[in-house]
């Protein structure tokens, strides 16, 4: 029994490894969607605030599956959702790369988006226990990085596959890696957690409860996923329409912001795990008041440069910070639903912004859907601060 328990012990702590390649081939595929995406949808002819609407179409259908996903997590196991999740993504590549009808393009756009968000609390929660508690933060810095990698040169290489070749080819090459990378988790990732097998209507919807205590954690993510949602699901088509920018270009571009993301996110993973995820958070926010403020200053490339860099280290302090805070305020049997609790909250407060920063850039001023997520960062980061001020459970 004991070589058993310690055979199992040794599988989940190689999970980080196997998610790590996993995330790769994933992230293979997620770059490349992210960033043809736009650029396709423009080169189709569609307006910012069409791909905005698209966005906040896919949130509003994303809104009632999430929190199913999380539930189902945590009663029959990880895996199953990080399977489907990940044939779901490789789905979304596939059917952008096969037709540019607007329904099939709102189809894959839902498939990309619930890959991402549907599968992001069965992940977390696996690597969260695949690990001990204090080496959380650099787990979750590992498995992140090797995401991020491949956002680092993957968009170069996907915009010179669509400039040269064409967008459909750039799209089947993210299908068959993503294929790959699923087939290798299907058969060397260990399950971390095996739930009761039955899912309970009542139950789920007793789960859903938000938590007392994480009032400041709920409403701080409602503000910050509007700031974000306002600007980002348009950010390449911006860059492309403003600077007149090829898709090589704008990739070079999306390649420089995932670099500091790669190249900082495990340390910094590993300094949340010594000073705590609140100040991780309130750091996070800081700086992305100033990517918005920089990214809304139109016609200075170094303007935009700079503010790619800051987002990139705005995400890299949020990352391993926002996964450790659930971890540390749940327990193991309801931490995927708590994801699912939080990705919920981020759907509601991303169904009205990405139509609404389109509309805002296409009809009124191209700087407002930034200016106006910078006032949505800084009401976080007094949301964080205060939180960090007051002493709010254990923030390490």
């Amino acid at each position: 029994m004991l070589w058993r328990r310690g055979v199992l012990e040794e599988g989940k702590r190689r999970n980080i490894y196997i998610m790590t390649v996993y995330g790769f081939l994933r992230g293979f595929g997620g770059s490349t969607f992210n960033t043809l995406f736009p650029l396709y949808m423009v080169y189709l002819g569609y307006r910012l605030s069409d791909i905005g609407g698209l966005a906040t179409i896919s949130n509003l259908i994303l809104l009632f599956l999430i929190p199913l996903f999380g539930i189902i997590s945590d009663s029959y196991g990880r895996k199953p959702v990080i399977i489907l999740t990940g044939v779901a993504l490789a789905m979304s590549l596939l059917l952008v790369g096969l037709s540019p009808e607007y329904l099939v393009l709102l189809t894959a756009y839902v498939l990309r988006r619930f890959s991402m968000r549907g599968g992001q609390p069965a992940r977390g929660a696996l690597i969260a226990e695949s690990v001990p508690p204090e080496m959380m933060g650099a787990a979750f810095g590992l498995v992140t990085s090797s995401v991020i990698a491949t956002r680092v040169f993957i968009p170069s290489l996907s915009g010179y596959i669509a400039d040269t070749v064409g967008y459909e080819p750039a799209f089947l090459l993210g299908f068959a890696m993503v294929s790959i990378g699923v087939g290798i988790f299907t058969v060397f990732g260990v399950e971390t957690y095996r739930g009761s097998g039955r899912l309970s209507l009542s139950k789920a919807l007793n789960d859903l409860k938000l938590r007392k205590g994480l009032g400041w954690l709920y409403l701080s993510i409602i503000f910050d996923r509007f700031g974000w949602s306002l600007w980002f699901p348009i950010l390449n088509a911006y860059i492309g329409d403003i600077y007149g920018l090829s898709a090589t270009t704008v990739g070079i571009l999306n390649s420089a912001m995932y670099g500091v993301m790669m190249m900082s996110q495990y340390f910094i993973g590993r300094w949340i795990d010594r000073v705590g995820f609140l100040k991780g958070l309130i750091i996070s926010e800081v700086i992305a008041v100033f990517a918005a403020l920089a990214l809304s200053v139109t016609g200075y490339i170094e303007f935009l440069l700079a503010g790619l860099i800051l987002t990139g280290l705005s995400i890299s302090f949020w990352t391993p910070s926002y996964n450790k805070a659930i971890s540390i305020y749940t327990e193991e049997e309801y931490r995927a639903t708590e994801y699912s609790k939080m990705n919920m909250l981020r759907s509601i407060a991303a169904v009205p912004a990405p139509y609404l920063g389109g509309y805002l850039y296409d009809y009124i001023d191209v700087r407002l859907p930034f200016t106006l997520s910078a006032i949505f960062f800084t009401i976080t980061t007094l949301i964080f601060y205060k939180t960090y001020r007051r002493g709010s459970g254990n923030s390490t």
